[in-house]
C-alpha cells in the first residue's frame, strides 16, 4: 500500500472520531457565543459607568498645593450623558443579536457593535487626551506661583518645556487608558471578529 493509499485510510479513520458539523450547527455556535461577547461587552461597560459615578460622588482628594478650579470637575459630568448613550447602544446591539435568525443579519449586527466599541473606546481616550492635558497645564502653572507670575517671568525656553511635560503626561494617560481599554474590549473585539471570519464563511 502507498503513501497515497494509507493517507486516505488515516482520514477516514479521523473523520469517525471527528463528526462534521451542518451548515446550522456552526451557525448556533457562532451566534451563541457572539450574543455572549456582546452581552459581556454591555455589562463591562456598565461596571466602568457605575465605578466612574462612584468615584465622582465619594470625589477622594489627594492633600497638596495643587487646587483644581471646579469646571475642570464638572467637564467629567458633562461626558456621563455620552457614555450612557454608547451603553444603551450596547444593549441595543446585546439585543439585535440575540433576536437575529440569520447569517446576514447577524453579520450585520456584528459590524455594527464593533463600530460602536470603537467609537466608545476613541471618545474616551479623546477625552482623557483633553482632560489630563488641562490638569496637567493647570498643576504646572501653579507649581510656578501661579499664571501672572509664570507668564512674567517665563520665555521661550519655560514655555518649550510646558509644552513638552503636557505632551508627555497626556501621551502616558492616554497609553494607560488604551491599555485598559484593550484589556477589557479588545480580547472581546477579537472574539468577535473571529466568529464574524466565521460567519463570511458561511455565506459564501
Amino acid at each position: 500500500m502507498d503513501e497515497l493509499e494509507l493517507l486516505k485510510k488515516d482520514w477516514k479513520n479521523a473523520e469517525k472520531h471527528y463528526p462534521s458539523l451542518s451548515h446550522d450547527e456552526i451557525y448556533k455556535m457562532t451566534h451563541s457565543k457572539s450574543s455572549s461577547i456582546v452581552k459581556w461587552i454591555f455589562y463591562i461597560s456598565l461596571i466602568e459607568l457605575g465605578l466612574g459615578l462612584i468615584l465622582a460622588l465619594l470625589n477622594p482628594r489627594i492633600d497638596n498645593e495643587i487646587i483644581y478650579p471646579t469646571w475642570l470637575e464638572a467637564i467629567g459630568y458633562f461626558t456621563i450623558p455620552v457614555l450612557v448613550y454608547f451603553i444603551v447602544m450596547f444593549y441595543k446591539n446585546y439585543k439585535s443579536i440575540s433576536a437575529t435568525d440569520n447569517v446576514r443579519k447577524l453579520i450585520k449586527n456584528i459590524l455594527k457593535t464593533r463600530k460602536t466599541v470603537k467609537y466608545y473606546v476613541l471618545f474616551n481616550l479623546i477625552f482623557t487626551g483633553i482632560f489630563s492635558a488641562i490638569a496637567v497645564f493647570i498643576a504646572y502653572i501653579q507649581a510656578s506661583g501661579g499664571y501672572e507670575k509664570f507668564n512674567e517671568t517665563a520665555h521661550f525656553k519655560e514655555y518649550a518645556i510646558l509644552v513638552l511635560v503636557i505632551v508627555l503626561f497626556s501621551a502616558l494617560f492616554i497609553a494607560i487608558a488604551y491599555g485598559l481599554y484593550y484589556l477589557l474590549y479588545g480580547i472581546l473585539l477579537k472574539r468577535l471578529n473571529r466568529n464574524y471570519d466565521e460567519l463570511k464563511k458561511l455565506e459564501v
